[in-house]
């Protein structure tokens, strides 16, 4: 299956507004050009609808050359809705910026961040939580000189590859996605959160999510498990989950269903956090972070 048709008239549409829309991969992500964020209130209603459904299709937007300040960033980003709201953001923002997410290899203060190694298993923003983000918009500022790269799965494609018996048996199921899974637990090299605040232990504690996710935009279905979040399903122990687990996750990052980015500063990508997961490899050298060449820095808002 090539482009979808509900995707070429969204393209078409962009195109009459002035923009360019090419895909990045043969079914996930489209980079979107002449788009000037910095101008984000003159973005028209109609623009902001087409981008928002053209996501819901293609899973990511990466818009290139992109050289934001914080309050730019935020001010696009609050065109799609409200911003999320964990206390996980505000612990790694920006002074003055308690809705942004810093991603980042640098010292500050000659202290490591806990975010210097986030994302090495593949997930879904903020599964854990109830009411899991709808959308994250990350925004390079530094990249190191080679690798960094984040890599994308696309979950309707992981959805579309199971069997009828297999989609079937899944779809009365649900999965129990926590921060504290043991998949999670067990990363090599993962720096423990030293500073949660009292009472948001239970607000990240888990929830229970449908295996098989109805996306409200699209009203397609995709996969909706990960190896960091979740380790079983509901009403089964870790180890009985473990065999299903692996199989589903093997799956859905096989190579013709994820996108590589290799960053450049100045891009930002727009992610559908129904929709697709994503992972950052050390593919990189992570044993000499204190040289310019591989300092990495990123910012992330997060759309409710």
């Amino acid at each position: 299956m090539g482009i979808r048709s509900s995707e070429k008239e969204l393209q078409a549409s962009l195109e009459q507004a002035g923009l360019s829309v090419q895909p990045l991969s043969w079914r996930t992500g489209s980079v979107v050009q002449g788009l000037d964020m910095r101008r984000a209130h003159d973005i028209s209603e109609s623009t902001v609808r087409n981008l928002w459904r053209l996501l819901g299709e293609r899973g990511i937007l990466l818009f290139r050359d992109q050289h934001l300040d914080h309050d730019q960033h935020l001010a696009f980003t609050c065109r799609f809705g409200p911003l999320a709201q964990t206390g996980l953001l505000g612990r790694h923002a920006p002074p003055g910026y308690p809705d942004l997410f810093r991603v980042t290899n640098i010292k500050t203060d000659g202290k490591r961040s806990e975010t210097e190694n986030a994302a090495q298993q593949w997930h879904s923003d903020q599964s854990f939580m109830p009411v899991p983000a709808r959308a994250s918009l990350l925004r390079c500022v530094h990249a190191p000189e080679h690798g960094g790269d984040t890599m994308f799965a696309n979950m309707y494609q992981a959805c579309e590859a199971l069997s009828d018996g297999l989609r079937t048996t899944l779809g009365s199921m649900r999965a129990f996605h926590t921060l504290f899974s043991s998949r999670s637990q067990t990363m090599v090299g993962r720096q423990p959160f030293s500073s949660v605040k009292e009472g948001e232990l239970q607000e990240l504690s888990g929830t229970y999510h449908p295996v098989l996710r109805l996306h409200e935009d699209t009203g397609r279905y995709a996969l909706y498990v990960s190896e960091q979040m979740v380790d079983r399903f509901e009403g089964w122990t870790v180890e009985e989950s473990a065999p299903l687990l692996d199989h589903l996750f093997a799956m859905s990052v096989r190579p013709a269903h994820t996108y590589r980015h290799r960053w450049r500063p100045g891009d930002l990508i727009f992610w559908d956090n129904r929709s697709v997961m994503h992972y950052a490899p050390i593919d990189y050298d992570f044993a000499s972070l204190d040289l310019p060449e591989n300092r990495r820095l990123m910012f992330r808002s997060t759309l409710a």
